[in-house]
């Protein structure tokens, strides 16, 4: 009886001990479940108050529609432009400087929202990003179902905006750390999404590895655009066309704006405070903090192309958009003496050239008075 009552105890104990087991792996599996299904494309997200401030939740039934959409399949939005046939192959030289690499070089990112007006744009965009591949993955963050699924079919990685302020833009520095921890590149940018780029981006960005391939400092690598109205599909569609159109009628714009944010996966973005995209001062702000923290700030103006789509909106849009000054209020809780001149691009310690052959950095001799930092 004894005997019995003791192997009814083990076989209790030993069913209990399975039970914690499978427990524990159903729970995970749920975990797993339910992180994946918080990093799919298109996440939506709702504001639990009104204030600019406010802090972004996600919505479960709004993700499961999000899944479904997704594996659907949906008639394009988008015009289909097949670059290979008319963009300029990869030249010899990065292909043979990108041979031995075993991850991408950059993933450039950006967000945009669906809208008439801003129909053509984003439409020459998605097509121009994607031409750049395989050197750099394109990735778009949206919280709209539709702009999610278009993206994805078309072949760009999609995120969704995990943390927003000032009404529902996206704060940047959780973009930067969203990206990094889930795509391995040797680079990682924030560009507008009106920009568009050439091959010279990638030229450039292997120049500049090349050049800091024995420097153990943080690199931000920054330019100014070049604003040519009324961009058309033929034009946006290669990359001689580009730099054809730029050439004669674009303009730079001004040493105070900087379009794109290039940085390595080290940089310290989670010490960024929380500005967002598209609303002043933020980008003086990054390359003055950057020279003030002792980052080597490369300016490749010209040799990065950057082109501005410039549109009937101008080219100041920010300054009419809803909370325009929501990042200079909250950096001037940051910084109370904030010398936002002295992020100007000029005041950029390194420079990039173009000589006949190559592309090569060099230090700035000489910075104008403005970009002493306080």
């Amino acid at each position: 009886m004894f005997r019995c009552s003791s192997l009814i105890i083990v076989l209790i104990f030993a069913c209990l001990l399975i039970y914690i087991y499978l427990y524990n792996e159903a729970l995970e599996k749920w975990k797993t479940a339910v992180t994946y299904r918080f990093q799919l494309c298109g996440k939506a997200i709702i504001s639990n108050d009104n204030s600019p401030t406010s802090v972004c939740i996600f919505k479960d039934s709004s993700i499961k529609t999000l899944e479904q959409n997704l594996s659907a399949s949906t008639t394009p939005s988008f015009a289909t432009i097949n670059f290979q046939n008319i963009l300029n192959p990869w030249t010899n030289n990065i292909k043979k400087m990108c041979q031995n690499r075993t991850r991408p070089l950059l993933t450039l990112f950006t967000t945009w929202r669906e809208s008439k007006d801003k129909y053509n744009v984003n439409n020459i965009t998605s097509l121009n990003w994607l031409s750049l591949r395989p050197y750099v993955v394109p990735v778009v963050f949206t919280n709209d179902t539709s702009l999610a699924v278009e993206c994805s079919r078309k072949g760009w990685t999609v995120f969704p905006v995990s943390a927003a302020a000032a009404h529902g833009i996206p704060i940047l520095k959780h973009m930067y750390l969203d990206v990094m921890k889930k795509i391995n590149s040797e680079l990682y940018a924030f560009a507008n999404s009106d920009i568009l780029f050439t091959d010279t981006l990638v030229e450039t960005l292997l120049q500049v590895m090349e050049y800091n391939s024995t420097f153990k400092g943080h690199t931000l690598i920054i330019g100014i655009r070049t604003n040519v109205n009324n961009i058309t599909r033929d034009e946006g569609s290669s990359w001689k066309e580009l730099e054809s159109v730029s050439k004669k009628r674009g303009t730079l714009f001004k040493m105070y704006a900087e379009d794109y944010f290039i940085t390595s996966g080290s940089y310290p973005w989670k010490d960024i405070p929380d500005v967002v995209i598209g609303r002043r001062a933020y980008d003086n702000w990054l390359v003055l903090n950057a020279r003030m923290m002792k980052h080597r700030v490369i300016d490749a103006t010209e040799t990065i192309l950057a082109v501005h789509q410039t549109t009937k909106a101008g080219n100041f849009e920010g300054l009419n958009q809803t909370d325009a000054s929501y990042n200079l209020k909250l950096l001037m809780n940051f910084n109370k003496n904030v010398s936002y001149t002295a992020g100007y691009t000029d005041c950029a310690e390194f420079i990039t050239k173009k000589d006949k052959m190559n592309i090569r950095i060099t230090r700035r001799l000489e910075l104008p008075k403005y970009c002493k930092i306080p």
